[in-house]
């Protein structure tokens, strides 16, 4: 068994026009300048600037700030051309600190063992087999951070350098979209027999962004495990990432060493920082990033995605709180914040630091929104004017004109009025025609210029109807299927019709065919989903649905259900769900059935369920017990979940095409493999020339067969993880995969293999679909399917 060793030296510019310890032009010759040249009586001056960036960052990280620190030498510093002569200080400002991380469920407290203060000597390049120095950055003031050796995967470093990054941009050190020429980084990697420490280091350079650094690493520590399996032994040196063939070689030789090696400028020459600039550090310091996102999650109520956008810089976390400060609802305000303040941001090209709408302004702006004297399209038109034009707040909010006509006397007056000179089309409307409700909406909004309340338009024209509709959206199977010549065959719609209790008003129902007539459920295919995706966004969209029923054969609902979760969560209407093990004509299983998921979808306001046997279920871990009283149950889940944050939100961009495309492409890279004992690596490595995406069912909490064997899915981890696959990992027997407790697991975990906690195989592939259908990356993808995966745990 082998143990990996990985600690990180990274440096941080702090973009200056002057060098960190004199007066100097940063790039410019010494000249004759003492503290450049190293001329005896003439030590270092670090700028206080530069030490207050520093110590805020080492704040940051929790680490024990050092006020009297000895300006040194460290060893190893190039020789420079005299017109970029550095005095090569050295100041050791902080020690002791610590940054979480998070890989696949693990959290790791990484070491921060010291941060100090240098000038940057320029950058050692390499291409083509040469190497060349850039001087562009030469005498900048940087920061260094050196990292304890608990890091163990390529992955894990990758991690800590995204985690670093993201608390620079939180303090404000990082301001700008492009940061690969402000952090640099040397990994340095040791891989050792089980429980040997390591006595030997390589240095790994060239690493020209995170990416490279997760590559190299890994690369690096597997080569050294074959020179261990071959009774060979790694040694100290410098090795150089060759990106165009994804590998290291050789540059040159070095010794062993895990430290920084340092020696005295001038005796008795130290850098102390005054009283008054650490107090200021320490009293200007924002909360704890982590802190803060764990309070916005426990006391707003807020989801991951959206607290990690609003802590990825301190100043725009301020401002959601000033906004909270006026009575808006969290929610409100965070959603506010990223659909609208972000976006208008990004379009004007300015950052939250130079937004000139105060909280009180925005918060009132919401307020309107939500009391209705203004809809969405006005609110984000009044802050486009704000953030882009550079309106004044006060003046235009001082304006009438935006008051959007929300009184339902005065809208009943005119629906009313509306529906009295086109009682054709209203005629129509009621007999199910529903393109007719768009129409007379339309006639009212032309009348108002578009100020009036689109939705409540709507209801008025519903209420004054008597119209109040539930769509139920056919997907096949037995619940509306015939027996002839004895056997089950798909049935249609019309058979739905016949199941509707007289109790129900059959006015209020349309019923319609998503897909063809005639279809199983175990024929189901993407093409499928999409138009019964497509077809919830258009009625949703259209605000006549007060409610949809699915009904579903029993085969697949366990992939639909939770697919239209991960997308309509948040919908504004009730979604239900519904099957039948028999058909109509064998017992009554249908029509209680039918008419439960009717009356579900009436009572509730929104939310997705599944109604089964009398049950009320989650479409979450949904699992088909028995054809009998039982049918459906909620596998692993403490609480049933009815409602939480769609992947889905703009139902009116929705397109079937787009989106039989996305779903398709999605099957196309995607495999299930369930692992048995004799599963051989070398049959399943070659599906990973045409696939990329595999969901593994592994053994109980997340085992596996991880030996040197042929009979191990550990090569077809390793090829895949090279290959960049994803392997979401569930249990066979519906247990949490954890990775935590045996070396098997926690070999899966060092292969990049993702677990997927308490979801079931058929939820989690559901959820993949889903996110299939949203992300534009596959970081964004990687992100939906492990926050998900911390659902509903124990």
């Amino acid at each position: 068994m082998y143990q990996s060793f990985v600690f990180l030296e990274i440096r941080i510019l702090i973009l200056s026009d002057e060098k960190a310890f004199c007066s100097c032009k940063a790039g410019s010759s010494a000249g004759n300048c003492p503290i450049c040249t190293r001329t005896p009586g003439y030590p270092p001056l670090l700028k206080e600037r530069i030490a207050r960036d520093a110590y805020r960052l080492a704040q940051s990280l929790g680490c024990t700030l050092i006020q009297k620190a000895q300006y040194e030498y460290p060893s190893g510093m190039p020789a420079l051309p005299p017109e970029y002569q550095l005095c090569g200080a050295s100041v050791k400002i902080a020690e002791k600190g610590i940054l979480d991380i998070e890989f696949h469920k693990h959290k790791k407290q990484i070491d921060i063992l010291e941060i100090r203060i240098e000038e940057d000597a320029g950058r050692l390049m390499h291409a083509d087999g040469k190497a060349f120095m850039d001087y562009s950055s030469a005498g900048m003031p940087s920061i260094r951070i050196r990292t304890g050796n608990n890091l163990e995967l390529g992955e894990e470093a990758e991690m800590f350098l995204t985690e670093l990054n993201n608390r620079l941009r939180y303090i404000g050190l990082l301001t700008d979209s492009d940061s690969s020429h402000k952090i640099r980084c040397n990994a340095y990697v040791a891989s050792t027999e089980f429980p040997n420490p390591p006595q030997h280091y390589v240095k790994l350079r060239n690493l020209n962004s995170f990416n490279f650094v997760r590559k190299a690493v890994n690369e690096d520590l597997r080569r050294q495990e074959d020179m261990l399996k071959q009774g060979n032994e790694p040694i100290s040196e410098s090795r150089l990432w060759n990106a165009r063939m994804e590998r290291t070689e050789p540059y040159k030789s070095r010794d062993f060493i895990d430290y920084v090696k340092t020696k005295p400028v001038e005796e008795q020459t130290f850098y102390t920082a005054p009283d008054t600039l650490l107090q200021e550090v320490l009293q200007t310091a924002p909360e704890n990033q982590q802190s803060r996102k764990l309070r916005y999650i426990q006391s707003f109520g807020l989801s991951i995605p959206i607290v990690r956008t609003l802590c990825a810089e301190a100043r725009l976390a301020d401002f959601f709180e000033a906004a909270l400060q006026f009575g808006i609802e969290p929610k409100i305000a965070a959603n506010g914040i990223l659909e609208d303040i972000l976006p208008l941001l990004k379009r004007a090209g300015k950052t939250i630091g130079s937004l000139v709408l105060q909280p009180e302004y925005f918060a009132r702006i919401l307020r309107l929104a939500q009391e209705g004297t203004i809809n969405h399209p006005i609110a984000r038109t009044l802050l486009q004017k704000i953030i882009i034009d550079g309106a004044d707040p006060a003046a235009l909010l001082a304006q009438d004109e935006w008051i959007k006509i929300s009184d339902e006397t005065t809208l009943r007056t005119l629906v009313q009025d509306m529906l009295s000179k086109h009682p054709k089309e209203a005629e129509l409307l009621k007999t199910g025609s529903m393109k007719y409700l768009e129409i007379l909406c339309g006639l009212v909004m032309k009348r108002t210029k578009g100020f009036a309340d689109q939705q409540l338009v709507k209801q008025l024209i519903k209420e004054e109807l008597n119209i109040r509709i539930i769509y139920v959206l056919s997907m096949g199977g037995a619940i509306s299927a015939t027996i002839q010549n004895g056997q089950v065959k798909a049935g249609s719609t019309k058979i739905l019709s016949e199941l509707l209790d007289t109790t129900i008003a059959k006015r209020h129902i349309r019923i319609e065919p998503t897909i063809s007539d005639g279809l199983f459920s175990e024929e189901l295919e993407p093409a499928d989903w999409a138009r019964l995706i497509h077809t919830i966004c258009e009625k949703i969209a259209s605000g006549t649905a007060n409610g949809i029923v699915i009904t579903h054969g029993t085969d697949t609902l366990v992939y639909t259900a939770p697919l239209i979760y991960w997308l309509f969560a948040d919908t504004p209407v009730s979604i239900v769900l519904t099957a039948s093990g028999t058909a109509p004509s064998e017992s009554e299983e249908a029509r209680r059935n039918f008419n439960a998921a009717i009356k579900l979808a009436w009572e509730k306001e929104n939310g997705v369920y599944v109604s089964f046997s009398g049950k009320v279920l989650s479409p979450l871990n949904l699992k088909f017990v028995d054809s009998g009283d039982i049918g459906f149950v909620n596998w692993n889940m403490q609480t049933p979940l009815f409602r939480g944050e769609g992947l889905l939100s703009d139902y009116d961009e929705s397109d079937s095409l787009v989106f039989e495309s996305l779903l398709s492409e999605a099957a196309d890279n995607m495999f299930l493999i369930k692992t048995y004992p004799g599963i051989r690596s070398d049959r399943l490595i070659s599906l990973q020339k045409d696939i990329r995406t595999f969901f593994l069912e592994l053994y109980e909490n997340g085992t596996a067969n991880m030996k040197d064997s042929p009979y191990s899915l550990k090569e077809f981890l390793k090829r895949g993880k090279k290959r960049q696959c994803r392997f979401y990992c569930t249990s066979q027997q519906e247990e949490s995969i954890d990775f935590s407790t045996y070396a098997s697991a926690r070999n899966l975990w060092k292969e990049g293999a993702v677990p997927m906690g308490m979801l079931t195989t058929e939820t989690a592939i559901a959820l993949y679909y889903a996110a299939s259908l949203v992300c534009d990356s596959q970081e964004e993808l990687d992100r939906i399917m492990e926050t998900a995966a911390l659902i509903n745990e124990k």
